[in-house]
């Protein structure tokens, strides 16, 4: 491509900061001292970039509307968000839909702030400004790589209450950060093949690429060394064919029979299954056929918003239970299109399939009419992005994550454009707008930066509350307690605070004898998500201490609709009965679960407590 005027380099160089800023700051960014440190300050970031960028894409209006593909492209998002708001509209609980769920924020605003992400990408990235995404991925990369290192030394300057592997890089678990390893990995293996490049650069993408690849064996998560080898893989099969089309397509034939093993691995077949085969596999099937049954029990609208977990246990198979606990659930379908299916139905899902297909398609036709180093920024970029959508198909929408593969979807569509068109026409893209200040796009970014600014501020002091409020007292100090009720209902209190943080500030009170001022604030929150098996327990529970039998058997008999394979309900509806003297159904819980449980060592239990 022929040299960039010094006007057309500095028009375009604000927005593209901006959303290759938001994705290195949003990958980065976490805040220990919240009740969610990694998704709701990630949620913040993306919630803040798109604002700004808002008034950057109304000015450039123009753009997305004189080009075919960009205005496809922005039709489809833009039906993905409908699809979304109508989704939102009908969810039960309106608060998970547009907030999303505890520790994953997965609602309506979070794929908003994405759409525009991911369409200012498009309008923005061109060939002459990717290497900017290059750079900052390599950035980005060196910065995780060397916290996910002092992870694995246990140098780590943040003593978290970890559970899993010591790689949680600033996502908060090993297998978003192998993910996320993986995806960066591929565009930083990439760059070693970037010949225009300085040499020092280039060697340094390629350790950096096996730096990462080291990281994601340590953390022993199998989803991102598959997508690091996908995406690799993608990559080399589409550089061997630009050296001649018998290396591609014997490249392409090895890589299929490959990926073929893998995929029979993966499920415990065939020579790989030692290597590759995992209980996790198993369990994200039960995963996955709850997802389905939700979709086709609720066709139009799904199950609501990030409202997987509020189903799961509703239409899980008995066998999951029986496996893995009476209590374990899960909150998200582990697939992101089931996820879009079972959630929000087939408008959800289907323009998200029609979505990435769109972009996959536009990522292999402009790929054909490429050469050189430009065929090399698009195969990387579309590598990665194939790369995260292999974690997609396992894992869970972690906003970490997700960045980046609407930020590559959008930078591909991008590039697409910039391929079909000559240098004159694609200059015209940012040199029709002066590079001075745009009154109309300033007001814009600023009123919208400022709408989202109140926002977060509540949602940050609901984090921040709740956070203190997990502060331990001595009971025998009347003044320590008093300060402990006023700092759980200063919590509770806070506006737009996450009903789950309320229920375990309630709890908290409750387990300081507050009884009456937990009890009206757990029943508050029942009132509001009937449907939260959480809560329901919680109050029967609580009903029974208070010896409120009735109470609590009405709570239960509410659990038994939403969660009709939990032994555990059972029993403790079977007990009261029994302390009733009501024969009849105590003998009949008794064979409820003598009728999906007898092998479980609650059964026993149970022949034991509910013999009269």
């Amino acid at each position: 491509m022929s040299k960039l005027t010094p006007g057309l380099k500095s028009t375009e160089v604000a927005p593209v900061r901006w959303v290759l800023g938001g994705l290195l700051v949003t990958t980065l960014y976490f805040q220990s001292n919240l009740a969610d440190p990694f998704n709701s300050p990630k949620l913040w970031v993306i919630l803040f970039i798109s604002a700004w960028l808002a008034g950057y894409l109304v000015i450039f209006r123009s753009v997305i509307f004189s080009n075919r593909k960009i205005k496809t492209y922005s039709y489809l998002l833009l039906a993905f968000i409908g699809s979304a708001v109508l989704t939102t509209a009908a969810t039960d609980f309106k608060y998970a839909g547009i907030f999303g769920e505890t520790q994953r924020r997965n609602g309506l605003l979070t794929y908003l702030a994405m759409a525009l992400i991911a369409l200012a990408s498009a309008v923005f990235i061109r060939f002459f400004n990717v290497r900017r995404l290059y750079f900052v991925t390599f950035i980005t990369g060196v910065i995780f790589a060397s916290y996910a290192f002092m992870q694995t030394t246990g140098r780590d300057f943040i003593k978290w209450n970890n559970p899993y592997n010591a790689i949680i890089g600033t996502v908060g678990n090993p297998n978003f950060a192998s993910a996320l390893m993986a995806i960066m990995g591929v565009v930083t293996f990439t760059i070693f093949f970037l010949r225009q490049s300085h040499l020092i650069y280039r060697i340094a993408g390629g350790l950096l690429s096996v730096i990462f690849m080291l990281l994601i064996i340590q953390s022993n998560s199998r989803q991102g060394i598959l997508s690091f080898l996908i995406g690799v893989g993608i990559f080399l099969i589409i550089w061997l064919f630009q050296k001649g089309k018998y290396f591609g397509f014997t490249a392409l034939v090895g890589g299929v029979i490959i990926s073929i093993s893998a995929i029979l691995g993966m499920l415990q077949k065939g020579p790989m299954q030692d290597l590759l085969y995992k209980d996790s596999v198993s369990v994200r099937g039960y995963y996955w056929r709850a997802g389905i049954e939700m979709f086709q029990q609720n066709p139009l609208f799904g199950v609501g918003m990030d409202r997987f977990g509020a189903y799961f246990k509703e239409y899980r198979e008995v066998g999951y239970p029986l496996s893995y606990g009476f209590e374990i659930t899960s909150t998200n379908a582990h697939n992101t299109f089931i996820q879009f299916f079972a959630t929000g139905g087939l408008l959800l899902g289907v323009t998200y399939l029609v979505l990435n297909g769109f972009i996959l398609w536009q990522g292999i036709v402009s790929l054909k009419n490429l050469r050189g180093v430009n065929r090399i920024y698009l195969s990387g970029l579309l590598s990665a992005w194939i790369a995260f959508h292999s974690q997609s198909l396992i894992s869970i929408d972690n906003i970490g994550v997700s960045i980046w593969g609407w930020v590559l979807g959008g930078a591909i569509i991008g590039l697409s454009i910039s391929g079909a068109d000559s240098n004159n026409n694609e200059q015209k893209y940012f040199t029709s707008k002066q590079n001075n200040i745009n009154v109309s796009r300033v007001f814009i970014s600023s009123t919208a930066t400022f709408i989202i600014l109140i926002l977060v501020t509540f949602l940050y002091r609901g984090e921040v509350n709740s956070y203190q409020a997990n502060a331990a007292f001595d009971p025998k100090d009347q003044i320590a307690r008093q300060n402990f009720k006023e700092l759980q209902l200063k919590a509770i209190n806070t506006p737009l605070n996450d009903p789950n943080y309320s229920l375990n500030r309630a709890i908290a009170l409750l387990q300081a004898d507050f009884i009456e001022e937990g009890l009206a604030i757990v029943e508050d929150l029942h009132a509001n998500d009937p449907r939260n098996l959480d809560i329901l327990n919680g109050l029967a529970l609580l009903n029974e201490d208070l010896k409120k039998n009735n109470q609590a058997l009405t709570y239960r008999l509410k659990m038994v609709e939403l969660d009709p394979w939990n032994a555990v309900n059972y029993l403790a509806m079977g007990k009261i009965y029994k302390s009733q003297g009501n024969l009849a159904d105590t003998k009949l819980m008794l064979e409820k679960i003598m009728s999906f449980a007898a092998g479980d060592p609650i059964s026993s239990q149970a022949k034991l407590d509910l013999a009269f």
